[in-house]
């Protein structure tokens, strides 16, 4: 009887045994889909982290662009606003001088 059982269980080993390298494929296997999957994601991540980078740098080189337009317009009005302050002064000069001549001469 014990001469049975010894051998049922030997026998019944590499059914045994069978089960757990099937059981550790199949756990393998979803890792392997899992990191996958993963792996990925994360490439799918990277690749649009790259695209939005990209799109923001460009956007920074046209608004220096923009900056570097807008700081030269302000020095020519800069230019043009002086030259007109400095016509507006001689224009009020000229008129205080004739408004003088014209109320002196009313005298």
């Amino acid at each position: 009887m014990k001469k049975r059982m010894a051998l049922a269980l030997l026998l019944s080993s590499p059914f045994v045994l069978a089960d757990s390298v099937n059981d550790e494929l199949y756990s393998a296997q979803a890792a392997y889909r899992t990191a996958l999957r993963a792996q990925s994601s994360s490439s799918g991540r990277v690749a649009t982290l790259q695209t939005d980078i990209a799109a923001a740098q460009a956007r920074i080189q046209q608004a220096q662009a923009d900056i570097a337009r807008m700081q030269q317009e302000l020095q020519e009005e800069t230019a043009k606003k002086a030259q007109a302050d400095s016509a507006l002064q001689a224009a009020g000069q000229r008129l205080n001088a004739a408004w003088q001549a014209a109320h002196a001469a009313g005298r």
